[in-house]
């Protein structure tokens, strides 16, 4: 992925890698050739040296030899290596030549093409047959003839080129297991490397999960200033919070009092325009704690972890119901394994759950189901409540939900148990669905975030993640 820091760090080092290999090969591979050239050079001029001492005239005045240049590839016909002696003026014709020279003539460069330098020497290349075979040739005196001479020596390319070719081939295969070997010693490296942001990752996830208040852990150098800095956010975040959770609580204590004195005066007898004026008191004051709830709730998911074991809160709640209608019988079914933990307040959850439990043993007949989900895809608890009451239609679903609306005004209440429990569920990001349930009466499911369990150990012997 090119947004990847990994990636790019092993796209350069790639990148950068074949270059320098690249380079590096072309100047070893001409090093390599100059070198062999040099060394074919010299060779062809230890020859000739060779040949020139090998040379003599005898007491006719005629030019005898028989060198032994030491390389059998002088007597093969056809092998490209060869030397000849001949009069300078008709250097063509040689006068002594080796056995790999077949016929008594030869093709030789003219001066006017090919010079001498002032060594005497020159060289040159030709193509012969299918192969390209460099000439040394070098003019001199044997003796105390005053005949002067051509001496030639000829090697042949090819032996050259395959040891270039090899060396080039052996340099490529090196440098391809080299580079390829480099590219994925940084690989790992990098992964190595980078591994501790995933552990600064996973601190902060476990910050995130409620399992830890701060990043922890030892951190390079590198990366510890970017984790204090992290943990002074979080620290500085928690104490805003808290500052504003004192001052609304400094408010909501400002406001209860003079509304309790309200109400308290509201409510002498036979004072219809006071009851009235209570039951405003009463609404304002039911709203203040309503929004105090959400402030709390909001600013606690945002910055200061929480979480809550869901089935014993569940089971402490049903336990008090079951004494408030002993006629009623409480089902519970857990389908949760490992045990099911809410990622919020302990009193959030009794809220949502006491409320959803008083309003179904205030219709139910006879009896009243408590089922406990947590689907391992999602990161979510389902928690659905159901009564073998009068139910609900559609529409009464919905004015149900809605604040101060009272569908039994017959029994006591306010009307603000599920639009309570409506605002708490959204406040956490979860769900309310009102359905009709098997047994004909109400069913109510709410969705809430759930903190993932692993196997290892933490508070309340419950692994988390």
């Amino acid at each position: 992925m090119p947004n990847s820091l990994a990636f790019r760090l092993l796209a350069i080092t790639t990148l950068w890698t074949a270059v320098a290999l690249l380079i590096t090969g072309l100047l070893l591979s001409t090093l390599f050739r100059n070198n062999a050239e040099n060394n074919f050079d010299g060779l062809l001029l230890a020859h000739a040296y060779n040949l020139m001492g090998a040379i003599d005239i005898n007491d006719n005045g005629q030019l005898v030899g028989t060198p032994n240049l030491g390389d059998p590839q002088f007597l093969s016909p056809g092998s490209g290596w060869y030397w000849s002696v001949s009069e300078a003026d008709s250097p063509e014709k040689p006068l002594l030549h080796s056995a790999s020279i077949a016929g008594d003539e030869l093709k030789v460069a003219s001066t006017d093409d090919v010079a001498f330098g002032r060594t005497f020497r020159r060289t040159y290349r030709q193509s012969e047959d299918d192969r390209t075979v460099q000439r040394l040739e070098a003019l001199l005196y044997v003796g105390d003839s005053e005949t002067l001479y051509q001496v030639m020596i000829g090697g042949n390319r090819l032996d050259l080129e395959l040891a270039v070719s090899d060396f080039n081939r052996s340099l490529l295969l090196f440098f391809a297991l080299f580079g390829l070997g480099t590219i994925i010693a940084t690989f790992f490296v990098i992964r190595f490397s980078l591994k501790p942001l995933d552990r600064a990752r996973e601190a902060l996830s476990d910050v995130r999960a409620g399992t830890s208040e701060k990043l922890e852990g030892r951190f390079p150098n590198e990366i510890e200033p970017l984790a204090g800095e992290i943990n002074a956010l979080i620290g500085a975040n928690r104490a805003v919070v808290e500052r504003a959770r004192t001052q609304v609580g400094n408010l909501a204590h400002a406001l209860k009092t003079p509304l309790a004195v309200v109400i308290n005066e509201a409510r002498k007898p036979d004072d219809q325009s006071g009851r009235r004026i209570a039951d405003q008191a009463a609404q304002m004051q039911s709203q203040i704690q309503s929004y105090l709830d959400r402030a709390r709730i909001a600013a606690q998911r945002g910055v200061v972890t929480h979480r809550t074991d869901v089935v014993p809160v569940l089971r402490r709640l049903i336990r008090v119901m079951e004494k408030l209608s002993p006629a009623l019988q409480f089902d519970i079914t857990i389908h949760a394994e490992p045990a099911p933990v809410f990622r919020g307040e302990e009193q959030d959850l009794e809220e949502v759950l006491g409320n959803l439990l008083e309003n179904a043993t205030r219709f139910a007949k006879s009896t009243v189901s408590v089922n406990v989900d947590q689907p391992s895809e999602e990161d979510r608890i389902k928690i659905e409540i159901a009564d073998d009451g009068p139910g609900l239609d559609v529409a009464q679903r919905e004015k149900a939900l809605k604040r101060g609306e009272r569908l039994d005004e017959s029994s006591p209440g306010s009307g603000l148990g599920l639009a309570i429990v409506s605002d708490i569920v959204s406040e956490y990001e979860g769900q309310l669905v009102l359905s009709e349930s098997t047994a004909g009466g109400l069913s109510v499911a709410v969705f809430l975030p759930k903190v993932r369990v692993t196997s290892t150990s933490h508070n309340n012997g419950i692994g988390q993640t």
